[in-house]
């Protein structure tokens, strides 16, 4: 479902070239869950988002079902965008939009009738369990609300693929559960890529890379790589005793 080759990407920074990515190699099969974890600035994000092109790799190739995204013209990667869904870290919603048009957006900039645009998103609102803020904005909505949202408008389109970036590292330990519980069911049938905070996030994930210093560090199931006992082993066991703390706090 996804190939990257030898992606790299590099930004133009005050003391010259940095490179973000240094020729990434990965393979996901269609209805893989793939786990995303690496400390802060270690390239995640920006791998994620090659992914669907919202960054443009410096060089390499991104297939994805079949075709060649950095190939396409623009109109044709608009199209082939809406087999994309992606829910990001700071919600990303039309702050000037109920709920109901923050979810249809995808719909209506892909020229879907309202009554099909209706069709969709009242079922969608029912199963984030936002029926009764449809006509309410943003502003009106906690954290984990919003987030809903921002689910419910990645699934509006039906797509393929699921891509997250950080989606519940900004919620509360509680608030993060729930949006998770929601997640797995919304993920399932569905090629899904994971960049989670919380390594617990995506213990279950059919396999897990660890990024650094925008290369692959390491590649496994949880099992594996708690097997390997390398850095992936060291974070989820501080990360386990960390969150044991505060929750006996």
């Amino acid at each position: 479902m996804i190939e990257l080759s030898h992606i790299e990407k590099t930004y133009n920074g005050p003391d010259g070239p940095v490179p973000a990515l240094k020729g990434i190699d990965l393979t996901v099969e269609n209805g893989e869950i793939y786990g995303i974890i690496g400390l802060s600035g270690a390239g995640k994000s920006t791998l994620i988002r090659c992914i669907n092109l919202l960054e443009r790799p410096t060089r390499g190739q991104v297939v994805v079902d079949g075709k060649d995204l950095t190939a396409m013209n623009a109109r044709e990667l608009r199209a082939a965008r809406q087999n994309i869904g992606m829910i990001f870290q700071h919600f990303n919603l039309l702050t000037s939009a109920t709920v109901y048009d923050n979810i249809a957006f995808p719909l209506r900039l892909a020229n879907t009738p309202e009554e099909k645009i209706r069709a969709k998103v009242e079922p969608l609102l029912t199963l984030v369990g936002l029926s009764d803020k449809a006509h309410q904005y943003p502003s009106q909505l906690s954290g984990g609300q919003k987030q809903r949202v921002g689910i419910a408008r990645a699934l509006a389109n039906a797509p393929k693929i699921l891509l997250s970036d950080e989606a519940t590292s900004a919620l509360d330990t509680i608030t993060e559960r729930s949006i998770q519980k929601s997640f797995d069911e919304l993920s399932k049938d569905r090629t899904c890529l994971i960049i989670a905070h919380r390594l617990a996030t995506v213990q279950n994930a059919d396999r897990i890379i660890l990024v650094d210093d925008g290369q692959i560090a390491e590649e496994g199931t949880h099992a594996e790589l708690m097997k390997l006992d390398g850095r992936y082993a060291k974070l989820f066991n501080t990360q386990r005793l960390d969150y044991s703390s505060d929750e006996v706090n």
